[in-house]
């Protein structure tokens, strides 16, 4: 577990990664974490945290949990992702 994104990529070479928790924060000044990864782990499953007014045009790349969530959602949407396909972009 890690909220680096630089040490979720060196991990990704290293340990096969089940599931992804991803806070969607656009960025343009790098390639996306998930892109990088789903490059090293093309079955990584992800799961998207979003703010509320967040709008992500893309359901099909994870499941979508939003702010604010308790564990039991987190939980819920993590075992939402496993038996979830892999959703190849």
């Amino acid at each position: 577990m890690t909220a680096d994104p630089l040490e979720a990529l060196e991990l990704g070479q290293r340990v096969r990664i089940d599931v992804l928790v991803d806070d969607v924060k656009p960025s343009g000044e790098r390639p996306s974490l998930v892109e990088r990864l789903r490059s090293l782990q093309p079955e990584l499953r992800l799961v998207r945290v979003l703010d509320p007014e967040d709008q992500f045009p893309e359901p099909d790349r994870g499941v979508l949990l939003r702010r604010p969530f308790s564990l039991d959602e987190l939980e819920n949407a993590i075992a939402q992702a496993l038996k979830s396909e892999p959703s190849m972009e």
